[in-house]
Parts: structure tokens; sequence; C-alpha cells
């Protein structure tokens, strides 16, 4: 991408001036000089007229796709929320026992739910999390 790309595009002798394509030229390292479509940041050979799935069967099928955002796939995102889990839980039951001193800081991982680790019941369910397999 390009670090300044031009945003106005001026045409018809400076009468017209209007968003100008943000996509570049994989050979020449160029941003393309057309302008964008109304409302988008890109021309219609760069997919500007792309409105993406309308049916509910092709909606269904991109979200199944194995999608890559970033660097991890949504199911390596999800094991990696489990972990944070269930070592939160060892974490737990570890600052409960006096092995582990000071908590970590910072937000909790999604799906972590706090339990009263007095409680028995409380401390069996976490047990049972923290040392299941996926």
């Amino acid at each position: 991408m390009i670090n300044n790309p031009e945003i106005a595009l001026v045409t018809c002798g400076g009468k017209i001036v209007c968003r100008r394509c943000k996509a570049t030229s994989v050979r020449t390292k160029k941003q393309c000089s057309r302008p964008a479509i109304k409302g988008k940041n890109v021309c219609q050979f760069h997919g500007g007229r792309s409105t993406g799935p309308k049916s509910k069967k092709h909606k269904k099928r991109l979200r199944t796709l194995n999608l890559k955002m970033g660097f991890f796939t949504a199911t390596v995102k999800e094991q990696i929320r489990i972990a944070s889990v269930k070592l939160r839980y060892i974490e737990d039951i570890g600052h409960h026992f006096g092995i582990i001193p000071i908590k970590t800081k910072g937000r909790k991982p999604k799906g972590y739910i706090p339990l009263d680790l007095h409680d028995k019941s409380h401390m069996a369910k976490a047990i049972a999390i923290a040392f299941t397999s996926f």
C-alpha cells in the first residue's frame, strides 16, 4: 500500500473533484489513477462494485470457510481462547493454595467466569475446566 495515497482526483480541467482509487499496482507500485466509486475507496476495476454475498446460502458458506484474519484462523483463535481460560483457572487455583503469589494483571479471557474457590463445588468446577483436554 502507498504510504500517503492521494485522496482527491481533479478532472475536466479542475471542474470535477472526486475521490481517487486507493488501489496500488503490484508491478509499478503506483496508485490507481481512476476515480473511486461513490461511497467506496476503490474503482470498479479494483472491487468497488462488489456487494458481497446476497443469499443466505452464500453468507453461511462464507462464515464456514477457513478465513484468516491477521495471522490466525478462526479455529486457532478459539483454541487460544480456550487455553487462556484454562490457564487462568490454573492460576486461580495456584493463587488460592499460595503456590502463585501474584495474579496476572489485565483483562480476563473471553469465557472466563470468576469462581469462589472457598466453595468446594466451585473448586471442583475450576479443576474440571482447567485440567480437561481440548
